[in-house]
């Protein structure tokens, strides 16, 4: 269930904090922002051991010089500012909470330094979007929390209900806005082609263990893209590359291959 606030103050010339890995959720937020007279800051977070850094890297700088090109531009960005996971403090009670939700509904470990991260930044946008999915997020938001709407002069987002939401979920979520967490990609990619951006969505980056400069077509983020139905992102050698790992799921040696594999391969 989702209650809605409305705010009646202006969304003009209003700072919008984004959290922007040159995927395709949070440049879709991107490109939605940039219709409207806001100053949009977005954030990386850098981590020494994420091998698909520079491509993202890469992303953000294509994608932002297209945004500013576009005439229906109307927002200003600000220069990316990045942040090394490294220097964030794992804060104790994140880490206990974290742990507690993951007994109930995987979620990435990323989340611990990016809970941190968001106290300093209150109102940080997480573009993650519905899903059907019975791990991640979204539905560790779900079914911990409360969902409540706010329509924030002509921007919409979602926050949680503190009063309706596990302690847990709050401390690892509590400072987050939620844009996208109800629309899907296929939704999204319509609405990249509406506004103006199809050719830009194909910049986005979302593998994370690339392989020869290309999606490798195995990892978590390349395996929601397909589920998702935007498999034409992931090159043929890709999607051969899944085909095979779903055949090979079925066997019960599959997770020490898979670990074999990473060494030799690198993904």
């Amino acid at each position: 269930m989702v209650c809605q606030m409305t705010m009646n103050i202006s969304a003009k010339n209003k700072t919008i904090n984004v959290l922007w890995t040159g995927g395709f959720d949070s440049t879709y937020r991107m490109v939605e922002l940039s219709g409207h007279d806001v100053i949009i800051q977005p954030f990386y977070l850098s981590d020494k051991y994420r091998r698909s850094e520079k491509y993202e890297l890469s992303a953000i700088r294509e994608i932002t010089a297209d945004i500013e090109k576009h005439p229906g531009t109307r927002c200003r960005i600000l220069p990316l500012i990045k942040r090394r996971t490294s220097d964030l403090n794992q804060d104790s009670e994140i880490v206990e909470a974290y742990n507690r939700l993951l007994g109930i509904s995987y979620i990435g470990p990323q989340y611990i330094w990016l809970a941190e991260f968001a106290r300093s930044y209150k109102g940080l946008e997480l573009c993650v979007e519905t899903d059907d999915s019975h791990y991640g997020a979204t539905w560790c938001l779900r079914t911990n929390g409360k969902l409540k709407k706010i329509i924030d002069g002509d921007l919409v987002y979602w926050i949680l209900d503190e009063e309706h939401s596990s302690k847990d979920v709050m401390t690892v979520f509590g400072s987050l806005h939620f844009p996208l967490i109800e629309i899907t990609k296929l939704e999204m990619l319509e609405e990249f082609r509406r506004m103006g951006f199809y050719e830009t969505m194909k910049k986005t980056w979302f593998c994370h263990t690339p392989v020869k400069g290309e999606p490798c077509g195995v990892c978590s983020p390349c395996r929601q893209t397909i589920e998702a139905g935007l498999s034409f992102r992931i090159s043929p050698a890709g999607l051969e590359r899944h085909e095979k790992e779903m055949q090979l799921s079925r066997s019960g040696w599959f997770k020490y291959w898979k670990k074999i594999r990473y060494k030799v391969y690198g993904y």
